[in-house]
């Protein structure tokens, strides 16, 4: 059970600690177990933003975080496995003495001391407090220093926020013997994830994408009309100041007060959405006055820029597969009084076509969220080589089945959060070769980056 704790941040690492056990022992989106801690302990705004640094820093960084600690342990027993729970309160504590400069390393040590005598308890506790105590001595010696530039090497591990925390001795291994293994243990990827990505893109485009998904993400949000035209002349009728975003229409509401923004979000005011997430439907360019089938819509982000940009005028028809997934493209659009959006399963979205079909249909398909590891900190760890392999079998479906209800002289963008071929280009280039009814227009790969998320669409236009 959680509870808040004496000194500063102790609640907040106590409730990363809980967060990382619950993420552990299931299924469970790290996203969601720290909202529902934070409900229940009511924390201060401070401590839920170190909360959520820990937890997800130490999901993120989980394998190089291992593979220091495991260094330190070299000379020491091997004997026993570490306990879970210590194992955790190593991994937390490491992350701070290697990633978090503004964490005294005394502070991090302590608490770790503390929070592994809670864990192990009774006449064990002190020997448990005593192994915490000298493995992350041992990780604080280890660090030379901070350095704002640098290459990553075996001695020199990435930071997050750019540079490299030089270590007193090599620890990652050899670059020349492996890249895959040296970028998979100097950023935390799996190897077969990042030589898939060294053979997509090169190793200087591969490293990119392994340095900027591991991003601390920033938040941005399109204004909605309303508030539009306020903001483009510069003033603030959101009562918060707006900083312009990566891409026209995007501002970047990362310092505003949590509070603030979600009764902003709730009024309809703003919809939180990623530049890069923008593009597939800037490529579609649903107008006024058209039919438009959003067919992988929810949580109905995308359905919410489609109806701005139809001027909510037209029909635009929002569809997923289960009753679960359309609850919040409802409750959305009855929010915002979207007059245009017309919520159904996707098993009945032929019903809802127009006669002759839509002029427009968006797929934004399940996919294994490579582009988005930034966000989605699991997703690196849980996604297998098989995953791709079935998941292009399941975008194809859902691409032939949005196909078929487009009119002839239609068109239809296909976009995925991906950034592997199989679940893109190929998925494509299979559709095109057995529909040749329909054309390739134009497509994009946006690759992670410093201020955006990665992405993938393809436009295709039926004759």
């Amino acid at each position: 059970m959680v509870s808040p704790l004496s000194g500063e941040g102790g609640s907040a690492r106590q409730a990363a600690l809980e967060c990382l056990r619950r993420v552990d022992r299931g299924q469970a989106f790290l996203r969601d177990e720290l909202h529902a801690i934070f409900d229940r302990l009511g924390l201060e705004p401070r401590d839920r933003a170190l909360a959520t640094q820990l937890a997800t820093g130490v999901v993120r960084h989980r394998r190089t975080l291992r593979l220091v600690l495991s260094h330190i342990r070299g000379g020491r027993s091997h004997q026993f496995e570490i306990q879970a729970p210590l194992r955790r309160i190593l991994e937390l504590g490491a992350f701070q003495l290697l990633f978090l400069d503004r964490v005294p390393a005394y502070a991090a040590v302590s608490e770790a001391v503390r929070q592994a005598q809670a864990a192990v308890g009774g006449a064990a506790a002190k020997k448990a407090g005593g192994f915490v105590n000298a493995m992350l001595r041992g990780v604080a010696r280890l660090v030379l220093d901070r350095r704002s530039e640098g290459r990553p090497a075996p001695d020199a591990i990435p930071h997050p926020e750019g540079g490299v925390v030089q270590l007193k001795e090599p620890v990652l291994p050899d670059p020349k013997e492996s890249l895959a293994a040296f970028l998979g243990t100097a950023y935390s990827y799996p190897d077969w994830l990042v030589a898939r990505w060294l053979t997509s893109f090169g190793p200087k485009e591969a490293e990119q994408v392994c340095r900027w998904s591991n991003r601390r993400p920033k938040t941005f949000a399109r204004v909605s009309p309303a508030y539009a035209a306020a903001a483009r002349t510069g003033s603030a009728p959101l009562g918060e100041p707006l900083a312009p975003g990566p891409r026209p229409g995007t501002y970047d509401v990362s310092p505003w007060p949590v509070e603030r923004l979600e009764e902003l979000l709730a009024a309809g005011a703003l919809t939180v959405q990623d530049p890069s997430a923008m593009a597939p439907v800037e490529a579609l360019a649903p107008q006024p006055g058209e039919s438009v089938l959003d067919f992988c819509a929810s949580p109905g982000t995308k359905t919410t820029q489609m109806a701005e940009a139809m001027d909510d005028r037209g029909r635009l028809v929002a569809c997923d597969r289960s009753e679960e997934k359309l609850g919040p493209i409802r409750r959305t659009a009855v929010a915002r009084g979207l007059a245009s959006v017309t919520v159904c399963l996707s098993g009945v979205a032929a019903s809802a076509a127009p006669p002759g079909g839509f002029d427009a249909a968006l797929v934004d398909a399940p996919c294994s969220n490579t582009g988005v590891l930034a966000r989605r900190v699991e997703a690196r760890w849980r996604l297998r080589p098989e995953d791709l392999e079935e998941l292009p079998r399941i975008q194809a479906d859902l691409l032939e089945r949005a196909a078929a209800l487009v009119r002839p002289g239609g068109r239809l963008v296909y976009a995925t959060c991906s950034l592997q071929k199989e679940e893109n280009e190929e998925v494509v280039r299979v559709f095109l070769a057995a529909n040749p009814s329909w054309r390739f227009a134009r497509s994009g790969l946006i690759l992670p980056g410093s201020d955006h998320d990665g992405a993938f669409w393809a436009l295709l236009r039926r004759s």
